[in-house]
């Protein structure tokens, strides 16, 4: 008799299991337990550019003669990436909080005032030819940028999935601030063949007045696309908007839209 009830106890937990262990299949294959929902984090490499806008006072290209040659405001294209990590505050994969570490350039042209003069023509050798002073200023602008930003995207999925916005602070350390100053002058060459005769000489100079730190408020669209539940690529457009400035003296400041592509991989925890 016992062994009787035995037999029947190991036949009914026998098709109990079985049909557990359908109805979980079941669940994993539909993609209600996927490995997206497991507990973990992304990371990876992102990056793109920058369309970098100066806004500054006036202030002169060539300090012997600041009234001829000024410069104010400019812009310019820079690129700009890094590394970044995503956690997820949650399994429904809508809400994140965001850290990056990132070079960023915001590097670019300053706009010339006066950028050019005219002098009297020149005579060298009998040959007499226009006189001309050109120049032109330009910025290298470099920082690490390490950003801290909280993420919501407006679909819910296994894995994040669709559009998003990123709203955040941004801490730049420099890592070099100099100012390219770049003068032609045209002038008679004393040949007759060519009377016209230029050179053209580039001189950098450390912007010594520049902060060391920079502080902006950093914002983005996003677009997660999930090529697997462990790959996901996120297309971003932004703006850079600074809270400080480059340089005191001048009013400099530099802010940017940027485009980038961010490409992440689902790190399991457990």
């Amino acid at each position: 008799m016992r062994a009787k009830f035995f037999v029947a106890a190991l036949a009914l937990i026998v098709s109990f299991s079985g049909i557990v262990g359908a109805r979980a299949q079941g669940d994993i294959s539909s993609g209600v337990l996927g490995p997206g929902q497991e507990s973990g984090f992304l990371l990876g490499p992102v990056g793109g550019i920058n369309l970098v806008a100066y806004n500054s006072n006036s202030f002169p290209i060539i300090n012997s003669e600041p009234s001829c040659f000024t410069a104010q405001n400019g812009s310019g294209v820079a690129p700009w990436g890094g590394f970044t990590v995503e956690f997820p505050l949650g399994l429904q994969m809508q809400n994140f909080i965001v850290g990056e570490v990132l070079y960023d350039s915001k590097s670019s042209q300053f706009t010339a005032d006066n950028g050019s003069v005219v002098t009297r023509p020149t005579k060298l050798n009998g040959v007499e030819a226009p006189g001309k002073v050109t120049t032109k200023l330009t910025a290298d602008l470099n920082y690490l940028l390490v950003n801290l930003a909280f993420k919501y995207n407006f679909v819910e999925g296994p894995t994040p999935v669709g559009p998003g916005i990123q709203v955040g602070p941004s801490i730049g350390m420099k890592i070099g601030a100099k100012l390219n100053k770049t003068v032609t002058v045209e002038a008679s060459s004393g040949d007759n063949a060519n009377p016209n005769g230029s050179q053209t000489v580039t001189a950098p100079t450390d912007v010594t007045d520049a902060q060391s730190i920079r502080i902006a408020l950093r914002a983005q669209f996003t677009y997660d696309i999930p090529f697997t539940q462990a790959w996901v690529a996120t297309p971003t457009v932004g703006y850079d908007f600074p809270v400080t400035k480059v340089d005191g003296s001048r009013s400099w400041r530099a802010s940017s839209a940027f485009a980038g592509l961010a490409f992440r991989y689902f790190w399991k925890a457990f």
